[in-house]
């Protein structure tokens, strides 16, 4: 799928500026390779934080479960490489911990200063919290068919959402440099979004926020929402690409709805399989929701 607008340019630019590395680790080795920390040998090239990004930017468009279990064993073998060059002697427990701390620390740094600095601290949390998404996958659900399901369906759904939020951006910030700021914070704040949601799949659903809505209500509410974007009026003096733009986002929020529905079919049987409250499900949609007003209010 063709990607639109400047998400492909968000992630070229950072592509640009990180280290990238042509190959990440041995596919041919066995997870037993790397288990016992005492064989594990670090790889020097990620020795700095900007080497790991590398890799966590460069696998932020997979779209399908295959593409995300692929791209994983990189991405692991970095973090791991980082944190043994970098907080050797800690407790090897909090690797992952470590890691994000640095990782926030940075994307913090840069949260307040230029425009491309706003853009590299948005995608440095959305390439986090997929990381984070990705190992709870692999390492807790990753042979189970309800969950590769699932996940296949949040991917093809989170694909065209990630679209709709650009295009929705651009638009109702049409001709500001803040709209690659806001549409990337947009995208991360979805793959934080799904983050949050799986890590507590197994929690008792009580969200501050929640207000105990339903599946069906946080549907009907998104699906409201989608219509006030798609509502948005034309601005003739923006000329044809606006309009061509506009047509776009509309054609987007229909998909949207169609994988929307496509996920909850999934979603609902692996929930009732696991026996994961409802709740976690609406409040998730609720949160997409409730970021499309945030956009369309610019």
């Amino acid at each position: 799928m063709k990607k639109r607008f400047f998400c492909t340019v968000v992630l070229t630019g950072m592509l640009s500026v990180l280290a990238v590395f042509s190959s990440c680790g041995n596919r041919n080795a066995s997870d037993d390779a790397v288990a016992t920390e005492e064989q594990f040998e670090p790889d020097a090239r990620f020795a700095s934080l900007d080497s790991v990004l590398s890799v966590l930017v460069r696998d932020l468009s997979d779209k399908t479960v295959d593409e995300l279990v692929y791209h994983f064993e990189d991405q692991s073998l970095a973090v791991k490489s980082y944190w043994f060059l970098n907080h050797k002697g800690g407790d090897v427990s909090q690797m992952d911990n470590d890691v994000c701390s640095d990782l926030k620390a940075l994307a913090d740094s840069l949260s307040g200063g230029s425009t491309v600095d706003m853009m590299f601290s948005g995608t440095i949390t959305w390439a986090e919290a997929r990381y984070l998404t990705t190992k709870e996958f692999v390492s807790n659900h990753g042979e189970n068919p309800l969950y590769q399901a699932e996940m296949n369906d949040w991917l093809a759904f989170e694909d065209e959402l990630k679209n709709f939020y650009c295009d929705l951006a651009e638009l109702a910030n049409w001709g500001g440099t803040i709209t690659k700021v806001t549409s990337t914070g947009a995208l991360s704040f979805l793959a934080e979004a799904r983050q949050k949601d799986y890590s507590q799949l197994k929690k008792d659903g009580n969200f501050a926020g929640s207000k105990g809505m339903t599946i069906d209500e946080a549907r009907t509410n998104l699906i409201q929402e989608l219509e006030d974007a798609k509502s948005l009026e034309d601005n003739p003096s923006a000329g044809e690409d606006f309009k061509n733009k506009l047509n776009n986002m509309r054609t987007s929020a229909e998909k949207v709805v169609k994988l929307l529905d496509k996920w909850l079919v999934t979603r609902a049987e692996l929930c009732n399989a696991e026996d994961i409250p409802e709740v976690h499900t609406a409040y998730l949609i609720s949160q997409v929701g409730q970021r499309i007003m945030e956009l369309i209010e610019g």
